[in-house]
């Protein structure tokens, strides 16, 4: 391999290996080589990626070279390796949704975000692991088994993006195209001490796909280890498309090539440590608080605020919305009962029993609570809470048992997210301060509808202010991932 340790090219970021790979120092199938044998000796101690193919990407591989020594380079991405999650449509690979029913179903196109990223040359030969139907907080099915979080082994990394993640952390490429429906990429991302972004709705447009399982909800979620890594993925996807309504209504397009450096105006940022008597991880608390005060000391106006939403009302209208959808999907399958997890089988025949009178009563609050929203936004810029109530927990868990010490049922963990998708909010997760034992701790950042470039410009002055890529590398750098090496 050229200039680099075995390895050693997966840990670095997409920019910084654009630059390697203009100046000629690296090329693109070096960094295939590099992500191959990474893979080889990763992956089946974390289980993130479930579909390769090494004859596709040596080839796009050499194109990209070809591109390079013409210097016709199609932009940054250009040769870049991106994971893709297992419920987006790549022509030519398997698009499972992890789930036996899809076992063998290949898409004929590409969705349009995929498209996208050929355009821009990006390497898209992997796909990672997802939970059946992308609904669980934890990722694992019955195709392919669970996924571990790199930190430690014990550990789940969340879901549904929970493959994408682990990919990251573990250095299988810079980049990773998720989704988000509920949480599905802030909240791994979080698990995982990772960037994870949920574009407002219509951002990225999506035309080629499963079918919608909860609404409008579910958006197409670019991850990285950087912030301005995820927002190159993250503008290499958006745009219109007439074919997707929802994509029509953003005026700010182009987007700038990169997040501009100059200084944003002092914000009104408003936070939220809790909800009710909701559990909250105390070392989860208090680092978002203590980043909520780094904000506070370059200039911005901080202030802890009572919940803008009813937290009952969103998992109201999730368990309808997410339930009847999944109904919708396995009811065509007359066999679907013998190829479904028992949480997916109870889940599906909850959802057949949703009225449409519920249903339709549910799109109306889903409507009530994007205006209620919509006029909180006028009196403060961005919301900073923690990205989930809950650390990592076990592996083979569906959920936390216990969250600082009190029993905790299924949705505890996801008191923070969920209305995002419900409000079609932007929101990211980054890392703050990690736990008392090294766990990653994840912090958000929601914006009103369509503030997509400044949630991503908050996020990058903490970036800046309070780096983290230097205590990713020294954890998860190591030529093999053992339990010893791992944080616990």
């Amino acid at each position: 391999m050229a200039n680099a340790e075995s390895g050693a090219l997966g840990q670095r970021s997409a920019a910084e290996l654009s630059d390697l790979l203009v100046r000629r120092e690296v090329s693109a199938v070096d960094l295939v080589d590099d992500f191959l044998e990474s893979h080889e000796r990763l992956n089946p101690q974390i289980n993130a990626i479930v579909a390769i193919d090494p004859q596709v990407a040596y080839s796009q591989a050499r194109d990209s070279d070809s591109r390079t020594a013409r210097r016709q380079r199609l932009g940054p991405l250009d040769g870049i390796p991106v994971t893709v999650k297992d419920n987006i449509f790549v022509a030519g690979f398997r698009a499972t949704w992890g789930s036996k029913i899809y076992a063998d179903f290949r898409p004929s196109s590409d969705d349009v975000c995929i498209a996208r990223l050929r355009a821009t040359g990006t390497n898209l030969f992997a796909k990672t692991n997802t939970p059946e139907f992308a609904l669980a907080a934890y990722t694992d099915n019955l195709l392919f088994g669970a996924t571990r979080n790199p930190w430690n082994l014990q550990l789940t990394p969340g879901g549904s993006s929970g493959g994408a993640v682990s990919a990251l952390a573990a250095g299988l490429g810079p980049l990773a195209v998720g989704t988000d429906a509920g949480g599905s990429i802030r909240r791994p991302s979080s698990y995982a001490g990772v960037v994870g972004f949920r574009p407002s709705t219509g951002r990225i447009p999506k035309v080629f796909g499963f079918p919608a399982i909860a609404h409008d909800f579910q958006v197409i979620a670019p991850a990285a280890r950087t912030v301005d890594d995820a927002y190159l993925l993250f503008r290499a996807m958006t745009g219109s498309d007439r074919r997707d309504q929802a994509s029509l209504c953003f005026s700010d397009t182009p987007l700038p090539e990169h997040l501009p450096n100059t200084a944003l105006p002092p914000s009104r940022i408003h936070c939220l440590f809790g909800i009710g008597e909701a559990p909250v991880d105390r070392d989860i608390r208090e680092s978002v608080q203590a980043a909520a005060q780094i904000f506070a000391s370059l200039g911005h106006f901080v202030e802890e605020v009572q919940t803008p939403y009813d937290l009952s009302e969103v998992e109201r209208i999730w368990s309808t919305l997410s339930t009847a959808g999944l109904a919708r999907i396995v009811a065509p399958h007359s066999n679907w009962r013998s190829l479904v997890h028992p949480g997916t089988k109870t889940l599906a025949e909850r959802g057949m029993t949703v009225s449409t009178e519920e249903y339709i009563n549910t799109l109306d609050s889903v409507q009530q609570l994007r205006s209620r929203l919509a006029m909180y936004f006028e009196s403060a810029d961005f919301l900073l809470m923690p990205t989930s109530a809950s650390l990592p927990w076990a592996l083979g868990e569906p959920c936390p048992s216990q969250i600082n010490g009190r029993e905790a049922g299924p949705r505890a963990a996801a008191i923070f997210a969920t209305f995002v998708n419900a409000a079609a909010l932007p929101a990211i997760s980054l890392p703050v301060a990690p736990s008392s034992y090294g766990l990653p701790i994840g912090m958000q950042i929601v914006g009103p509808f369509g503030a997509d470039l400044a949630v991503f410009r908050l996020a990058k002055l903490f970036e800046e202010s309070s780096p983290w890529i230097d205590r990713f590398r020294d954890t998860v750098t190591s030529t093999e991932i053992t339990n010893t090496s791992l944080r616990r």
